[in-house]
């Protein structure tokens, strides 16, 4: 048996200087606890450390270790928190040097071997990772294991990746008794009622829109069965929450499917509501979805805009036209569910008029909630390799690469740095401070019940 301690950095840090910094999403580590119950159920022993609620990292980390006294030390490494994530991975070799270290995550599968170089990192897992750990943990060849990379001899070896999964009925539950719930609170502006449970049905984009990052899911389309959802959701219920997030990339891909799990939920008359906060595209829903989704009380989805010019979706292959947005979205406002539409600056071939026109929609439409960010050309994507190529990308300090930064991190073509920013700036104060959008929402705030915590909100945009 093996003890093994899962660490998920602070996502502080990216978030700091959020626009609308009490709708930031505070979500259990969904993966690490996935790749927690294979080893639990195989009799190893594990650990989480969320550094999200310590005051500080290095002393929470050392504690850890000597309260533990792991064999191996897992961490998930994104592409913002990449600095923190180094830091990590040292503390752990100075504490001690024997404590086996892995790393997992988008960025690892991104960017295997400069960060191996860049880190006293012992194992790298690239792709999907659900058993890998278990895998590493209980293998006496680590040369036989697909999808990681390990040093010899002061090299680094990169093995073969692993087939993606093609059942994902056999994905774990994730390791809920591992976290203390009451910590996860989300604010009110993207739940209804607490606690809250992300969850996966899906894996996969089939779009190819070239700001996406698909490293690991890649983008063909995997399901869980309809049966298996509602099993998941059965177990959801039954341990004390009561919403479901849908994490997917792609829920209402199979739009069958989708219906049949909306049916399953009916059927199932659970006291769940549900927001789907990704993977919805507005030509892959009809009304008969809606209908069955407002059955299965799906309260809010969010939908990729991104821009409101049909020449700039076409220049990021978004394949979508304007007028599917706008038709969607009174659809999705008669059938009497919210819309969190998402917008951003500095996509390729913008010019500034550009930038209004994305503003001018985003008021057009009316969603319930409007988010706007300016464009991150994260690794392995279409876009990064292009502005790469061209000599535009001006820092790899990958901290500066989160949505919620405003650090110079590439020269466009067409915008300053300083007009992209005004915009960012201009866009919140533009959208939410508008006659029409203050109308709507003060009226909707009454019927929800919400009036005051909408108040703080508005008084608490950044600009």
């Amino acid at each position: 048996m093996s003890k093994v301690l899962l660490i998920n950095p602070a996502m502080a840090e990216v978030y700091k200087i959020a626009k609308i910094k009490n709708s930031v999403p505070n979500y259990f580590p969904l993966n690490l606890l996935t790749i927690a119950t294979p080893l639990i159920e195989n009799r190893h022993e594990v650990q989480l450390l969320d550094l999200n609620y310590k005051p500080n990292v290095k002393e929470s980390v050392i504690e850890a270790l000597k309260e533990f006294s792991p064999d191996y030390v897992g961490i998930t490494f994104t592409t913002p928190l990449y600095s923190q994530s180094i830091r990590i991975i040292s503390l752990v070799k100075e504490y001690k040097q024997d404590i086996v270290t892995i790393a997992g995550g988008v960025h690892m599968t991104s960017d295997c071997m400069s960060t191996m170089k860049n880190s006293k990192i012992d194992i790298a897992v690239t792709g999907e990772g659900d058993f890998k750990l278990l895998e590493i943990v209980e293998s006496r060849n680590i040369k036989a294991v697909k999808g990681i990379a390990y040093r010899e001899n002061g090299n680094i070896i990169v093995n073969d990746r692993s087939p993606l999964l093609t059942c994902l009925d056999k994905i774990p539950f994730p390791a809920v008794s591992l976290i203390e719930r009451d910590l996860y609170k989300l604010p009110h502006t993207i739940r209804k009622k607490e606690p809250v449970f992300p969850l996966e049905t899906s894996r996969g984009c089939v779009y190819e829109c070239i700001y996406c990052n698909k490293s690991i899911f890649g983008n063909k389309f995997r399901e869980k069965s309809p049966e298996r959802v509602l099993q998941d959701i059965r177990k959801i219920a039954d341990l004390g929450y009561n919403e479901i997030h849908i994490v997917d990339d792609g829920f209402t891909t199979n739009m069958k499917r989708a219906k049949e799990i909306c049916r399953l939920i009916i059927k199932e008359k659970s006291h769940l509501s549900f927001n789907c906060c990704n993977g919805v595209r507005v030509d892959r829903i009809d009304e008969e979805l809606l209908s069955l989704m407002k059955k299965a009380k799906f309260f809010r989805v969010s939908l990729g805009i991104e821009s409101g010019s049909q020449a700039i979706l076409d220049k990021v292959d978004k394949k979508m036209k304007l007028e599917s947005y706008v038709k969607a979205i009174k659809m999705f406002k008669k059938a009497g569910i919210e819309t969190l539409a998402y917008f951003m600056f500095g996509l390729p071939d913008e010019h500034e008029e550009d930038l209004k026109k994305t503003i001018e929609f985003a008021k057009k439409l009316k969603p319930t909630v409007a988010k706007f960010s300016i464009t991150i050309p994260l690794p392995s994507t279409p876009l990064f390799e292009e502005w790469e190529k061209r000599g535009y990308i001006l820092s790899k300090n990958w901290d500066d690469f989160g949505f919620y930064q405003e650090k110079k991190i590439y020269e466009h073509p067409n915008l300053s740095w300083e007009i992209l920013t005004k915009y960012l700036d201009m866009s919140y104060r533009s959208f939410y401070f508008s006659p029409s959008y203050m109308i709507s929402r003060f009226f909707s705030s009454i019927r929800n019940g919400s009036l005051i915590d909408d108040l703080k909100m508005a008084l608490q945009i950044k600009w």
